[in-house]
């Protein structure tokens, strides 16, 4: 029997563990400033860090993303998107979003809620330069080709 794993606010949390580990490869970066983030802010957690062709058709579907496969920093193992586990409190808290986690984005990371982003995505945050990485070969997407229900 499969346990399922909830998210705990305990500064390690296992089902972020868990996410990040979903596809190989995930950006040693992105998951190391988070980890550090999760230790001083246990409140904080991701509900999705890479995803796949399945994952990404559907997120395209119900309007959470406007990328298809492979134009997204997920689909490369580069992003995380974020949110706030406390009683009485949103989950895409913004006052939280901007007194707690801006302060705390490194110059390497690109986070959409930011003032002056191009899209307004609150609860995600990229590697900055994923798209670079992409075109030198240091980045590959989670899941090629044959995807998961494709007809031979």
């Amino acid at each position: 029997m499969n346990q399922v794993v909830k998210h705990q606010n305990n500064g390690n949390c296992p089902k972020c563990k868990e996410l990040f580990e979903k596809y190989p490869g995930f950006n040693k970066q992105v998951r190391g400033w988070f980890v550090t983030f999760q230790a001083k802010h246990p409140e904080a957690h991701i509900s999705c860090a890479g995803r796949g062709f399945k994952d990404q058709q559907a997120a395209k579907a119900s309007k959470a993303s406007r990328a298809d496969y492979g134009e997204s920093a997920h689909n490369w193992n580069a992003a995380i998107d974020l949110f706030v586990q406390l009683s009485g409190k949103d989950i895409y808290d913004k006052t939280w979003f901007n007194n707690v986690l801006a302060p705390e984005i490194p110059y390497f990371l690109n986070w959409y809620g930011a003032v002056g982003s191009v899209f307004k995505e609150l609860p995600h945050i990229e590697f900055r330069d994923w798209k670079g990485l992409k075109t030198q070969g240091l980045l590959a997407l989670v899941e090629s080709p044959p995807f998961p229900g494709d007809v031979a």
